[in-house]
């Protein structure tokens, strides 16, 4: 149970990295959130139950610009 006002979120929500941290040991990389997660510095997760969640850093997720093929209609012109 939370303490906070407002709730932590849960460990299961989208946004559950928005708990608040317990217990902080950045010498050893990781820290504990509220709602039972341990956050890693590589951003990679352990979930309450045992599962995990792998590391997704935001330039990771940064679109890459998608080349048409050659013969395609959309491709630039020469």
């Amino acid at each position: 149970m939370c303490p906070h006002t407002p709730p932590c979120p849960d460990a299961g929500a989208p946004d559950r990295e928005a708990a608040r941290t317990v217990a902080s040991h950045p010498e050893q990389g990781w820290s504990l959130l509220c709602n039972g997660i341990v956050v890693f510095e590589d951003t990679g997760e352990l979930l309450p139950g045992g599962g995990t969640i792998a590391p997704h850093r935001p330039t990771d997720l940064r679109e890459r610009p998608v080349t048409p093929p050659p013969d395609s209609p959309e491709a630039p012109a020469a």
